[in-house]
């Protein structure tokens, strides 16, 4: 059995992870950076990608796909999809990697699931935008395609240099993801990892001293968060929303209770091992080996 980890760093944590929990199983794993994709039509399909023919391999694992614009992005997604047509595993599938990455799907999926998220509107019409500010008061501006807290914007009505910000956005960008801000009393919010829908472990992350933006890859601190019925079942609900196997899921603790802000489909899960010692890297590889490896023998 053959399983592709495609990640564009080979010295990534998660990625060094999943390539000794597969070795544990006894599987054959290597990386792949999908810089070097390529896919060929004539007389039939060909995808390689460094000289490896992509269709002889039993699964693959994305850690991260890379990007280099938008239409890179497009066919690294559209060739997982032919490549899931013809057979091979892939984890997560493209739809639940697409449906992550793109927050306005994201929110879209969480809503008709019935899970709680925050207020949202997406709009390329710079008018509709700022009457959605005006309503929400405040509200955070995200990339429709982000990570790691990149390029995170907190808006406040009425504020010149915000409504400034909001413009500039629109004109760059062509549109504007907007979530309304919900104060919160400890600047933190909470990522649990779910893997074939169970909860192995939560952390809550924390902002660094006078900011809110509490992303580890953005300076926030790891801490211990403990797991109840309330944040188990929404976790989960939100991970089959996307139809993720494995990810990363995004809560805020709110007066109302608790709701989902994004789901990551290519979560780290160095944050949660530092934390907890809990290796979700072994459960990905236990349903690759369960779900690819036993079924095909």
């Amino acid at each position: 059995m053959q399983i592709a980890i495609v990640v564009s760093d080979p010295l990534d944590w998660t990625a060094q992870a999943l390539l000794a929990s597969f070795s544990k199983k006894g599987i054959d794993a290597f990386f792949l950076n999908f810089s070097e994709l390529a896919a060929s039509i004539g007389s039939g399909q060909s995808f390689s990608c460094a000289g490896v023919d992509l269709l002889n391999l039993d699964a693959i694992v994305v850690r991260d796909l890379g990007r280099r614009g938008p239409g890179d992005v497009a066919f690294r997604f559209e060739a997982l999809q032919a490549l899931q047509e013809r057979g091979i595993a892939i984890i997560n599938p493209p739809q639940a990697i697409a449906r992550a990455a793109n927050k306005f799907a994201t929110s879209r999926a969480l809503h008709d699931a019935g899970v709680a998220t925050p207020r949202t509107f997406v709009t390329n019409s710079l008018k509709q935008a700022l009457n959605a500010l005006q309503d929400f008061k405040k509200a955070v501006s995200k990339p429709l395609f982000g990570y790691k807290g990149r390029d995170i914007i907190l808006l406040e009505d009425g504020i010149e240099a915000d409504v400034a910000l909001l413009k500039d956005t629109v004109e760059k960008q062509g549109l504007v993801y907007l979530q309304e801000f919900i104060a919160i009393d400890s600047p933190r919010d909470i990522r649990a990892f779910v893997v074939d829908g169970k909860v192995l472990g939560a952390i809550y992350r924390v902002a660094p001293p006078g900011q809110w933006i509490s992303n580890l890859a953005r300076g926030g601190q790891a801490a211990a968060c403990p797991l109840n019925k309330e944040l188990v079942k929404l976790s989960v609900k939100a991970a089959k929303a996307v139809g993720a196997v494995y990810c990363g899921v995004d809560l805020l603790e709110t007066e109302q209770g608790l709701c989902v802000i994004e789901v990551n489909g290519t979560p780290s899960g160095k944050g949660i091992f530092e934390v907890l010692g809990v290796d979700v890297t072994e459960a990905i590889a236990e349903h690759v080996h369960q779900n690819c490896y036993l079924r095909g023998r």
